[in-house]
């Protein structure tokens, strides 16, 4: 492989893993029970009526710029794999602060900031 075609491979890896989301942080209360995995997992805005049991609580926050369907997927796939029949999911999403500075070269002001991170906080659930 030359070293130009290296050195593509590389900067389009970087380019894609600059754009995932953190690792996953899933917290499992002492002593809950382990399910098998799930083929689907319900995506819930707020709680259901029928009777369930928390399972984990999810929380996914991706790198500014990145896309919130990729936060999302993570925290349905860490549910699926806990076992939950649905997800409690809450947006965290902030923005971060604009700022502008002075660009000594040009004599120009620039912005920066103002990049979506995407977060989310998801409560895995088992109906009973």
């Amino acid at each position: 492989m030359s070293f130009a075609r290296q050195a593509s491979l590389l900067l389009i890896l970087s380019l894609l893993s600059a754009c995932a989301p953190s690792p996953p942080e899933v917290v499992r209360p002492a002593g809950s029970p382990t399910y098998p995995p799930t083929q689907y997992v319900e995506v819930l805005q707020s709680s259901p009526t029928r009777p369930y049991q928390e399972l984990a609580v999810i929380n996914v926050t991706g790198d500014p710029g990145s896309f919130r369907s990729q936060v999302l997927a993570q925290v349905t796939e860490q549910a699926r794999l806990a076992g939950a029949d649905a997800v409690i999911l809450q947006d965290l999403s902030r923005t971060t602060p604009v700022s502008t500075r002075l660009n000594p070269t040009t004599g120009t002001y620039e912005s920066t900031g103002g990049q979506l991170i995407p977060a989310f906080k998801g409560i895995a659930i088992k109906y009973r």
